[in-house]
């Protein structure tokens, strides 16, 4: 069985797919290289495309026996989120629509989310708390928002368990130097 990294040739992606290989799990990446860079895949099998294209997503899980996903393909620019929101949309809400539909399609019913501590907002204390209520102050953290809140209905209709994991700025690098 296999874990499905989408966006697993961007930064945080690409370093868990790193972290998944030395656990000795078997991984599968899907990138359509926009921000995404082929030779920060350091292993598994890397398929080029869209995870809103569905013949290509089906292949995927056709030719793969995918367990579950981590989900990290996304747009991730607050100021470029707030100057053209339709992408935004489109590539992180539709996206996300399309990969859960293609994972039902499949059986897959696990998914690791990578949210954003954007989807607070202004934070009303500090520490933020897991429980503090949700007000985004742009489009990229409102894209997060609808991303779980999806998860969380797709949960309820067809039992797809999720979780979203909601982090700050991350930096640092792999060893590797990618």
């Amino acid at each position: 069985m296999a874990v499905l990294v989408t966006g697993g040739a961007g930064y945080i992606g690409s370093h868990t797919v790193v972290e998944l290989l030395a656990a000795g799990e078997e991984v599968v990446v899907v990138d359509n290289l926009y921000q995404g860079h082929r030779k920060a895949v350091l292993g598994g099998k890397l398929y080029v495309g869209d995870i809103r294209d569905k013949e290509f997503m089906q292949q995927v899980f056709r030719e793969n026996e995918i367990d579950c996903v981590v989900h990290f393909a996304a747009n991730s620019l607050v100021g470029e989120s707030m100057k053209d929101p339709a992408n935004y949309y489109h590539n992180n809400v539709y996206g996300t629509l399309c990969l859960l539909e293609r994972m039902l399609e499949a059986g897959v019913k696990r998914i690791v989310f990578s949210s954003t501590a954007a989807t607070y907002g202004e934070p009303e204390r500090i520490p933020i708390l897991e429980s503090d209520r949700t007000e985004p102050t742009n489009a990229y953290g409102e894209t997060k928002l609808a991303m779980e809140k999806m998860m969380n209905w797709f949960d309820k209709a067809h039992d797809l368990k999720y979780i979203s994991l909601r982090y700050f700025n991350a930096c640092g690098a792999h060893e590797s130097g990618q």
